[in-house]
């Protein structure tokens, strides 16, 4: 476990609403639950089930990906809060029965979460915990999630393409998709399907092995992708990709991707500005998923999609003001999921 100081200057520097820790010796379950806000509803986000090199880094990455949410759904215009949970992945962890018992812990929570999937948790640990608690996200059909989040990304390409050529159509764009997991692989049919010169980069050779078959399209290692001469980056992996060093020599002209957290830090944001990268902010662009899961929640699936189309339009209005205000985009999307909390009611923390 992270040491109580390092754990305490953690929440002290987020200061989330509430932090939770589970930790089953019997069961090799370590998780963490940060509730970060819920001025708009209840704290809503997926379980990320992932090895970190210390229980630390686990921690951190449940607090920043809590905030992430905090704003996507805030500027997704959902009634939703922003919230998260993490599980340490390590071989002695008994899976059915850890899933199970984290379900038992949201489902004590009342309410203050909700969960759905993320990195590294599927359909099959999500109905582990939903066979212990109500409170998840569903989906109409399997792979509704996916599809809603790739649609989502789809719509962000297209908003970052039409500000580098002025076109609207897709055809032709060369994007290069970062990983083909379950959203990665269905966005990269997406992209093929409007006629895009699509390549993808993924590190599981199976995963690479199917996409390749499936589609026919070019891989591109992993070491090569900042380098790779493309319009469009597609981020659709793990977070924090976009450094400083690769925002200063990435060729692509855009980034538009699934992943969350993609820029290291907010130098990383203004270095694509000042070389005239368009950034279609993380929070902005996978918001497909949690929009399918509330509209579904609501009853209103079968119009999910035509909803989450609408982050296009948003993230015209965010390239707007970046450009008027002299801000990155990340900034200026920031400002309208901030004042939509603050409408809410103002941040005492």
């Amino acid at each position: 476990m992270a040491s109580d100081s390092s754990l305490f200057a953690l929440l002290d520097e987020f200061r989330p609403e509430e932090f939770h820790v589970v930790h089953r010796r019997d069961l090799g379950l370590t998780a963490f639950i940060a509730i970060d806000d819920t001025r708009l509803g209840p704290a809503t986000g997926g379980i990320r089930w992932r090895a970190y090199a210390t229980p630390e880094e686990g921690a951190r990455d449940v607090l920043r990906l809590g905030r992430a949410m905090t704003y996507k759904n805030a500027f997704a215009e959902l009634d939703l809060g922003g919230g998260k949970a993490v599980v340490l992945r390590h071989p002695a962890m008994r899976r059915e029965a850890a899933f199970h018992a984290l379900g038992e812990v949201i489902e004590a929570l009342g309410g203050r979460y909700v969960t759905a999937c993320d990195y590294g948790t599927t359909a099959a640990e999500l109905a582990l915990v939903t066979s212990r608690t109500r409170f998840a996200l569903a989906e109409d059909a399997a792979g509704g999630l996916d599809l809603g989040t790739a649609t989502g990304v789809l719509v962000a390409v297209r908003a970052v393409w039409r500000r580098i050529t002025g076109r609207e159509s897709l055809d032709g764009a060369r994007v290069l998709v970062q990983g083909v997991g379950d959203v990665g692989v269905v966005l990269t049919r997406l992209l093929v399907e409007v006629g895009a010169r699509v390549s993808f980069s993924e590190v599981d050779e199976v995963r690479a092995a199917r996409c390749a078959s499936e589609l026919g399209i070019p891989r591109v290692p992993a070491a090569a992708i900042f380098d790779a001469d493309v319009d469009v980056l597609a981020p659709c992996a793990v977070g924090e990709v976009i450094t400083e060093e690769v925002a200063r020599r990435l060729r692509a002209r855009g980034v538009a991707g699934a992943a969350n957290n993609q820029l290291a830090s907010d130098a990383a944001g203004r270095i694509l500005q000042e070389r005239g990268v368009w950034y279609a902010p993380d929070f902005a662009a996978n918001a497909g998923a949690v929009i399918v899961g509330f509209e579904t929640f609501a009853g209103r699936g079968a119009r999910a999609l035509d909803v989450v189309q609408r982050i296009e339009a948003r993230l015209d209005a965010v390239f707007e003001d970046a450009a008027r205000e002299g801000v990155t985009t990340g900034e200026a999307a920031l400002r309208r999921a901030r004042a939509r909390l603050a409408a809410a009611r103002p941040d005492v923390r």
